[in-house]
């Protein structure tokens, strides 16, 4: 397809206002400074994407002018199926890299298509370059994201017609940055589209640059993402014949920018480890900060310069981060904007971390439990020492006097450390103002006021516990008025224990008994508990709360309440039982009056008529009940009632003294009785549900048994049909100890001979078929031991012949060779695997040792030879 659409080719330069300021300053000492500008696209064309591509899902033909005076066309094919291809025409070849006749290429008469490309950092951008292959759109938008693409808005709008495309835009020059304008691009008519025309566009005007702040650059130039959106496709000439075709091409981007570093940095850093493919990516998002700033795009402060607030380089000012003062002992701090105004924006800095034992904003004072040290100064790692003061003790969480180095304790703490509390004090703790709590031992059930400094224990008299020693032990009581603890002295028949109230002392009483002790009756009765206790005969809403007398009866009545019954209000108080409310003052008044009045001499005479009209008036009554009583008659058989009462008389008195006689022993024994049976009636009646609960669960164990059982008993039958006849273990046996049984042999029946042969069996015979594992390996036990009996006679048979040899090898006669073939064969001998192996290598030693010559002639051979030796070697030692 190289030479398609040709005529369309040109050029669009996109410069931003920014882009002159940045390059115009790369040195960082006075001012802001930036990087270099490159292409943003080389090494990410794995992140440029777009819309629309030709020849996807097929091959399709694309027709274009040729010559223009001649009016021809041409068309060509684009199939991108495979990026390889010459033919593909993907959104990856509109890198400045990828060569001659390559360009990217939508699909026909697709509208919009949009080319997007994702940094995923923050970028400042300084040329945007598009070099169309084809005809022009009419209409463009430049957009780009600070996000990643969440939101995009429009940096730029070009169009031939900016009213018609764009209408309510602006088209005249921005006054500033943030202003959005439609750059009107040049007609699209055919005569202006060659190979040499290039189109420069987005002239901002040039006064804006000097008045150009660098905090505009993340807003005016940075971005994360930029996305160009074609909107129009571009006209073509008409030809005859077929028609020509429509789309966007664009032969070259490029992206010039740079990492966006705020003025801070002129120069990017390579980052390998988190770019694979970094040797092809031309300008990395890591700015190599300056004026002690951090960060991917030197947006804040390094960690211990956050004195003042950071801010971006500014021509002609660096904002350079200031760094906080922490005197050497801290690594980081942060910018506190309380502080800073706290200080009339002269400082904000907080120091983190503060090492070396020191505290404070600026880590200018000693921790707690820390003091200065007076042989160093305050910006040295020595500069605090520990006190040996305690924390929980002192006033000041374990810091040491400046001047005197003294523990300043608290109140109740003593000691050169404040370590520990003071006497009659214990629980040293921080949270403590005073230190130590006061001991609260008991003045009575306690020995001293001094406890255990650390637990608080009092020391306790007998019969006294607890921490304070306010607690009577169990079995005793403390009375009120009383210092000591007295024992509760329970009946033990009477009560269920020697337990009782530690403030009243009742013990608790069984039923029908009462009292302190549990002698007495219960409460509202009295008289005897052994003989039978009877109801207070008594109103209770007039009685104290003992009621009646526990002897006696008589009821105990509420002051202002009296009557034998306790059911009267008393002289002195109004008729309103049971409140019986104090009578007025004036009652009182008139009462006292009445008792005071004087009546002279008639007093005596008046009292004493009033006596006798008494008796007069009790004789005339006497009188009257006289009159109107009936005559006595005598009733017939009185005496003879009165005789029998007389001589029953002596037998009634007996029986009186019987029952009269103290038995208050045996009335406890039958209580004890009467008791005993009542527990065990309880406990009968509680085991009834137990018992049904048992006599369910064997219903139900029974019931499980009958469903479960038969199977089981079946399955045990089938087994036991199984087992008598097989397994068959007469085979096994064979096999393993060549057992000779031929009668079956199974777990339930193996009768006769043997499973095995017995011990002490003797091999097999040589010669014989040998049957079973085991005697197999006891014949080749055998074998294998013969075999090493012979091997070591040949051993021996061998050796004789080596020392043979090396005496024949002095016989000049001798067949060297072949004592030199025999010596070799048996040091390189190797020893047999198997049996069969051994045979064959005894019969070729045999051989061999009998081509051996006759080491007997061999030495009566040379010995004239070794007697003439000897006599040269003696003459020779007597010419020395």
């Amino acid at each position: 397809m190289s030479g398609c659409g040709d005529l369309f080719s040109c050029t669009v330069f996109l410069p931003i206002a920014v882009a002159a300021v940045s390059q115009s300053q790369s040195d960082c000492t006075w001012g802001a400074c930036y990087p270099p500008s490159n292409d943003l696209l080389l090494g990410r064309s794995r992140q440029l994407r777009t819309s629309s591509t030709c020849g996807l899902t097929g091959s399709e033909v694309y027709c274009t002018p040729y010559q223009l005076v001649g009016r021809r066309m041409k068309c060509c094919p684009c199939d991108s199926r495979n990026p390889d291809s010459q033919l593909a025409h993907t959104i990856q070849e509109v890198l400045s890299t990828t060569g001659p006749d390559r360009w990217w290429q939508s699909r026909k008469e697709v509208n919009p298509v949009t080319v997007e490309l994702d940094l995923n950092n923050l970028f400042q951008l300084d040329n945007l370059v598009l070099s169309f292959k084809g005809p022009r759109p009419s209409t463009m938008i430049i957009e780009k994201t600070l996000d990643n693409g969440r939101t995009w808005e429009p940096a730029l709008y070009l169009a031939t017609d900016c009213e018609r495309a764009f209408p309510g835009v602006p088209t005249s020059t921005p006054l500033t940055l943030e202003d959005k304008y439609c750059y009107t691009l040049p007609s699209t008519t055919v005569l202006q589209h060659n190979n040499a025309n290039k189109t420069q566009l987005c002239h901002i005007c040039s006064f804006l640059i000097s008045r150009l702040s660098s905090a505009l650059f993340a807003n005016v130039s940075g971005m994360t993402g930029l996305r160009v959106r074609m909107t129009e496709l571009g006209d073509v000439p008409r030809l005859p014949g077929r028609a020509l075709s429509r789309f966007y091409a664009l032969k070259e981007m490029r992206v010039m920018g740079s990492c966006m570093c705020h003025g801070h940095a002129n120069r990017c850093l390579p980052e390998t480890h988190n770019y694979p493919l970094s040797n092809s990516i031309q300008v990395n998002p890591q700015c190599d900060c300056q004026h002690n700033t951090a960060g991917m795009n030197c947006e804040r402060c390094a960690d211990l310069y956050n004195d003042l607030p950071w801010r971006p380089a500014e021509e002609g000012n660096t904002h350079t981060c200031q760094r906080c003062e922490c005197n050497n002992h801290a690594q980081r701090c942060n910018f506190d904007p309380a502080v800073y105004e706290a200080s009339g924006q002269r400082s904000g800095g907080v120091c983190e971390g503060c090492m070396h034992h020191t505290t404070g904003p600026k880590c200018d004072q000693c921790a707690p439990g820390y003091q200065p040290n007076p042989r160093s100064r305050m910006d040295r790692p020595d500069a605090c020492i520990r006190c040996i003061c305690s924390t929980e003790g002192t006033l000041n969480g374990g810091q040491c006097d400046d001047s005197s180095g003294l523990c300043q304790c608290k109140a109740n703490v003593e000691g050169p450390r404040c370590d520990r509390c003071k006497r009659g004090y214990y629980d040293l703790s921080e949270s403590n103002p005073l230190g130590c709590t006061k001991c609260s031992c008991s003045a009575d059930g306690s020995l001293s006021d001094v406890c255990d400094p650390v637990t608080g224990q009092c020391p306790c008299r007998p019969h006294f516990h607890g921490l304070t020693c306010e607690v009577c032990s169990e079995g005793y009581w403390k009375p009120f008025s009383s210092g000591r603890c007295e024992p509760c002295r329970c009946d033990p028949t009477r009560s269920y224990s020697d337990t009782c109230d530690q403030v009243t002392g009742q013990c608790r009483c069984r039923p029908g008994f009462g009292g302190r002790t549990c002698t007495e009756c219960p409460k509202n009765t009295f008289g005897d508990p052994l003989i039978g206790c009877q109801p207070c005969l008594c109103d209770t809403e007039g009685t104290l709360p003992e009621v009646c007398d526990q002897q006696t009866g008589a009821c105990l009545c509420r002051p202002g309440i009296t009557g034998t019954r306790c059911d009267t209000c008393t002289r002195g108080r109004c008729d309103s039982f049971p409140a019986c409310e104090t009578c007025p003052s004036c009652f009182f008044s008139l009462d006292a009056q009445r008792e005071k009045l004087n009546l002279g001499k008639f007093g005596p005479r008046i009292r004493g008529l009033e006596d006798r009209l008494k008796l007069n008036k009790l004789r005339d009554q006497k009188d009257q009940i006289k009159d109107d009583l009936s005559p006595l008659e005598k009733t017939p058989g009185l005496d003879s009632e009165l005789d029998k009462l007389q001589s029953n008389m002596p037998t009634e008195c007996l029986v009186y003294k019987i029952y009269s006689h103290d038995s208050s022993g045996e009335i406890s024994i039958i209580k004890n009785a009467f008791d005993e049976s009542t527990d065990a009636a309880k406990k009968v009646n509680a085991s009834v549900d137990k018992v049904k609960e048992s006599a369910a669960n064997r219903e139900e164990t029974k019931d499980l048994e009958n469903q479960v059982q038969p199977g089981n008993i079946r399955d045990l039958e089938k087994l036991n049909q199984s087992m008598a006849s097989r397994p068959d273990l007469t085979p096994v046996a064979k096999q393993v100890c060549g057992s000779t049984r031929s009668k079956p042999c199974t777990p339930l029946q193996c009768d006769g001979t043997d499973l095995c042969p017995p011990a002490g069996t003797p091999a097999c015979e040589k010669g014989t078929k040998c049957v079973g594992a085991l005697p197999l390996s006891k014949t080749a036990n055998a074998d294998a031991k013969d075999v090493k009996d012979q091997l070591d006679k040949l051993n021996d048979k061998i050796t004789d012949a080596v020392e043979k040899a090396s005496f024949t090898s002095l016989n000049p006669s001798s067949n060297l060779t072949h004592i030199q073939d025999v010596s070799n064969w048996i040091l390189k001998a190797k020893l047999p695997l198997n049996l069969a192996t051994l045979k064959r290598k005894l019969d070729e030693l045999k051989d061999l040792a009998a081509g051996l010559p006759d080491s007997t002639a061999v030495l009566e051979q040379a010995e004239p030879q070794l007697d003439k030796a000897r006599k040269l070697l003696k003459e020779a030692q007597d010419a020395r």
